[in-house]
């Protein structure tokens, strides 16, 4: 197509604009940024996001916001970012359920992995194998015993079906031989309730929610879903070392914004999680909690969410989980 007039007038018109665009992405942030949490207060989610907005907002010379907006296994936080202004000031503080296991899950998502540019990730938590003191068992192959001698009978709680506590579950279920009595609640803290009434005999949860319930005796937890040992449960094994092969499992601390921000500004929020994740401080508080605080960028971070997109999906697959709709 012949360069016209029309063109070069078009052009010579967004001429002006181009120094205003450079100087704000030069200058950001100039006001608040917002990093939508899909859980409400209290979880490790939002514990994580708050601990990480505190130190990205120093490092920014601004301040980083968290805002909680629960529901819909974290759809309603992470759709938003995906049709959020794509400057910068709207990002998603999104676990494995957000961005790699609901796309999984759902036929209607209103959004794809597409449309995020990720930020990099702040850590990962593994899961722990929980159960009641009065079940009895001193070991996971204890526990996959008594459950192979009475299938169906042993309960296991879990906070909602389809998030990654419940497809842990389906996964144990598969590698062992089991089969239990799943059952759902509406978050991993009623879940964790009812187990410790011995109204549920097991569960899998994440330390941040249960270390002060076991270190109390009023749970006991048989193995740890990591690839070594927690600092915080040093007497406690991994799964492999319990005799379960290739049952590493995490949930991600992931930090994405929309797709389409401009690269000068996604360079400086992925620097600023960057080095927040490695102030010493909050390294040193999340490993009392379980949590490895170790800051991976927004490189490695796409390939670690295409190779376990492909674990969570054979799990998905393996155990006939359907794919849903959201509407209707």
């Amino acid at each position: 197509m012949p360069f016209t007039r029309r063109h070069a007038l078009g052009t010579l018109a967004a001429l002006p604009l181009m120094p205003r665009l450079v100087r704000a992405q030069a200058d950001f942030p100039t006001r608040p940024v917002r990093l939508l949490v899909g859980f409400a207060p209290g979880g490790l989610t939002d514990i994580a996001a708050r601990a990480l907005a505190e130190r990205m907002g120093k490092i920014l010379k601004g301040s980083v916001v968290v805002e909680n907006r629960p529901g819909g296994q974290t759809i309603i936080a992470t759709a938003a970012v995906a049709r959020a202004e794509p400057d910068g000031y709207v990002l998603a503080f999104v676990g494995t359920n957000g961005m790699i296991l609901n796309p999984l899950l759902y036929n209607d998502l209103p959004y794809r992995r597409s449309d995020f540019k990720q930020l990099g990730s702040m850590g990962k938590s593994p899961m722990l194998l929980i159960v009641h003191p009065a079940l009895g068992v001193k070991n996971v192959q204890e526990f996959i015993a008594l459950a192979k001698k009475k299938p169906g009978d042993i309960t296991c709680a879990h906070a909602g079906r389809g998030v990654i506590n419940h497809l842990a579950l389906l996964h144990f279920q598969s590698k062992t031989g089991t089969q239990f009595q799943d059952v759902p609640y509406k978050g991993s803290g009623p879940a964790l309730l009812d187990l410790m009434a011995g109204t549920v005999q097991s569960t899998f949860d994440f330390p941040t929610s249960a270390l002060p319930n076991i270190h109390s005796g009023k749970l006991q937890v048989l193995a740890v879903t990591a690839d070594q040992r927690l600092s915080s449960l040093p007497d406690v094994p991994t799964m492999k070392e319990a005799g379960v092969e290739g049952f590493e499992l995490y949930t991600r601390m992931m930090i994405s914004g929309p797709a389409a921000m401009p690269a000068a500004v996604a360079a400086t929020l992925e620097n600023a999680v960057r080095e927040g994740a490695r102030d010493p401080a909050l390294v040193r508080q999340f490993a009392e909690q379980g949590v490895t605080v170790a800051f991976t960028s927004s490189t490695d971070l796409e390939r670690v969410i295409a190779e376990e997109s492909a674990l969570w999906a054979g799990v998905i697959r393996a155990n006939n989980v359907p794919k849903t709709d959201l509407k209707g």
